[in-house]
């Protein structure tokens, strides 16, 4: 009881401080992708929720400039480490030291990676610069007994995605995969979530990323269950099909697995420079007329085909926004089919991408207050029976990078130890005055 209110106000600063620091690591990756886009002549639309849908498309002024972006993606491979997200949380549930410097190139990979065009989400190297800052304040304050390292994680995860409590409850299921959610971890998470969202939001904004104002009655849940199905498909294809290709690259040097990828994004500059990036801009774009059913198809099998190849070789970066792209844009696409799922395409899409984020991410409750969060809550009785039907549906697999998916006992599920460690007793705190990357 009497580490409650210590704890409570660290989480405050971590999550604040973590905000001020993606903000600026933020910045960093919008300059380096103008540089990109200015060599490269494609300049990949913002989310609504952070600089509108403006776009900049001229082609390399010569071609084969694109070809370069296998070199490079080949240089950027030695600055990371190989381990996803979710390892470096596992390092921190568990006390376990990381190897010197990891964080940082993580980090820094990551963000290179990005701006390069990469598929992969920001959430990786934000979660894991807040990551980073919480424990190392908890090895500054041992007093409290751990937990600031979620509050930083969930602050760049709130950050990444504009939905704070999304992101505070993200951080928590990434780890306790039996959906038991831990007090210890989840109240940090929160306050750091929201404290870190507030400090970002100064810089960037407090709007969702996408905003989607759409209602649905009861009438929804067959139209619900039917998303859930197909998202489970998609996100299953996404997962067996990442497993079979890393089997199959893994004889590859580490620097040749990226370099392929960084040649299937120079084609992709060529051929359909719509599918570089993120995308979350285009789930907008295909919410309107503007994109054809035909083009919205096409966008979503592009977008798949990159992040089986990026998810096989292990990129930097996260997996839950290009989740919530390929769920948005099978929504979206679902919209032009006739029967139950003639309902708003902007509802459809959102309805699509949590889903899809549930199943990926095994974060059904976190994929649930990102629908509300993003859409309001009359958006439910469509969300739910998806976001359920995915979760169960997909199978449990992890990259090597993450954390396996156990069954939960009471003595040896990670879910039921305590986190990190004990607070030393106050009498004795008072008295004391080259990695390799895998492959």
């Amino acid at each position: 009881m009497r580490q409650t209110g210590p704890l409570i106000l660290y989480s405050a600063f971590t999550g604040a401080l973590a905000g001020l620091l993606v903000a600026l690591l933020n910045a960093l990756l919008r300059w380096l992708s103008e540089l990109t886009g200015l060599f490269f002549g494609y300049l990949a639309p913002e989310p609504p929720g952070e600089g509108g849908l403006a776009q900049a498309f001229t082609g390399p002024s010569l071609w084969p400039l694109a070809f370069l972006l296998p070199l490079l993606f080949a240089l950027t491979s030695f600055l990371g480490t190989g381990q996803g997200l979710a390892a470096f949380l596992l390092q921190a549930r568990e006390d376990r030291p990381s190897p010197p410097f990891s964080h940082l190139r993580a980090v820094l990979g990551g963000i290179l990676q990005l701006s390069l065009y990469s598929p992969m989400g920001r959430e990786g190297p934000f979660g894991v610069l807040g990551l980073w800052l919480g424990r190392g304040l908890d090895r500054r304050f041992p007093r409290l007994g751990g937990g600031l390292a979620f509050a930083g994680l969930a602050a760049g995860l709130g950050a990444s995605l504009h939905a704070p409590v999304a992101g505070a409850l993200l951080a928590t299921e990434i780890l306790y995969r039996s959906l038991l959610l831990e007090a210890r971890a989840l109240t940090p998470a929160l306050i750091g979530a929201l404290a870190g969202f507030a400090v970002y939001g100064g810089f960037y904004g407090y709007t969702p990323l996408l905003t989607f104002q759409a209602r649905v009655d009861m009438g929804a849940l067959p139209a619900g269950a039917l998303v859930g199905l197909v998202a489970a498909a998609l996100t299953t294809l996404w997962v067996e099909g990442s497993r079979f290709l890393e089997a199959r690259i893994r004889p590859l040097p580490y620097p040749w697995r990226h370099a392929l990828l960084g040649l299937a994004l120079a084609l992709a500059l060529l051929l359909l420079p719509e599918a570089l990036g993120s995308g979350l801009a285009w789930v907008a774009v295909a919410t309107t007329p503007l994109l054809p059913p035909l083009a919205v198809l096409s966008l979503l099998f592009a977008k798949l085909l990159l992040l089986l190849l990026a998810s096989g070789i292990r990129a930097y970066g996260g997996p839950y926004t290009p989740a919530l792209v390929l769920g948005g844009l099978l929504g979206a696409f679902l919209a032009h089919l006739p029967g139950p799922l003639a309902l708003p395409p902007e509802t459809l899409a959102l309805a699509g991408g949590v889903a899809v984020l549930a199943g990926i991410a095994r974060a059904p409750f976190a994929a649930t207050v990102l629908a509300a969060e993003w859409g309001g809550y009359a958006t439910l009785p469509l969300v739910l029976p998806a976001v359920l039907l995915a979760y169960v549906l997909t199978p449990a697999y992890n990259p090597a990078g993450g954390v396996r998916e156990e069954q939960a006992t009471l003595e040896g599920s990670p879910s039921e130890t305590p986190p990190q460690r004990e607070p030393p007793p106050p009498d004795l705190e008072g008295a004391g005055g080259r990695e390799t990357p895998p492959g």
